[in-house]
């Protein structure tokens, strides 16, 4: 006869124990594999092929208003493809902070040729609900739309423009001359 000792379980429970084992290992590895394949589903932003030829530069704007809202002026796309822009990463940034809008200012570099680039003015605000309230009160303005641009070699350019009830516009600006680069996109 064989003493049974307090620490040893049956056989039963043993098998019961691993089978909780591997059914949690299986939820965590469905887990990590969702994340992965979340991560390989997100958006593919264009990169401008800027190659080894001349570039310009063009940084997106803003103008503060308050810590939960601001106006902000961007690039969207080029050439039909989006770019990543100061709208998408200041979201990103601002995910889970309540009131409080984080602004990630983003610049690219530009090939130097001809092209077609969509430009966006709009108050930004870092809750849904406070744009709600923004645009209930006649607060919240935007005007978006595509202009052709023709950028110079190693020139520096801002998307600018205004935001207001009487009207708003977005345009590129040439630093060096602080005049429009582009067609000013207006809205009434």
């Amino acid at each position: 006869v064989v003493p049974v000792s307090s620490n040893v379980r049956p056989l039963s429970t043993l098998t019961a124990t691993l089978r909780r084992r591997n059914f949690m290992l299986r939820r965590i590895v469905l887990v990590l594999l969702a994340a992965a394949a979340t991560g390989c589903a997100t958006q593919k932003l264009a990169n401008p092929e800027v190659g080894t030829g001349p570039t310009a530069m063009v940084s997106d704007y803003t103008v503060y208003e308050s810590n939960g809202k601001s106006q902000v002026f961007a690039m969207t796309e080029l050439d039909g493809q989006e770019v990543l822009n100061t709208f998408q990463a200041s979201r990103e940034a601002s995910y889970g902070r309540g009131f409080n809008l984080h602004l990630v200012i983003k610049d690219r570099l530009v090939p130097v040729r001809p092209m077609k680039v969509k430009i966006k003015a709009s108050h930004m605000t870092a809750a849904p609900i406070h744009e709600i309230a923004s645009r209930a009160s006649g607060n919240f303005f935007s005007v978006e739309g595509i202009v052709d641009f023709d950028p110079k070699p190693d020139g520096r350019y801002y998307v600018k423009g205004l935001l207001g009830s009487q009207g708003s516009s977005v345009w590129i600006e040439d630093e060096a001359t602080g005049k429009p680069a582009t067609a000013v996109v207006s809205k009434q």
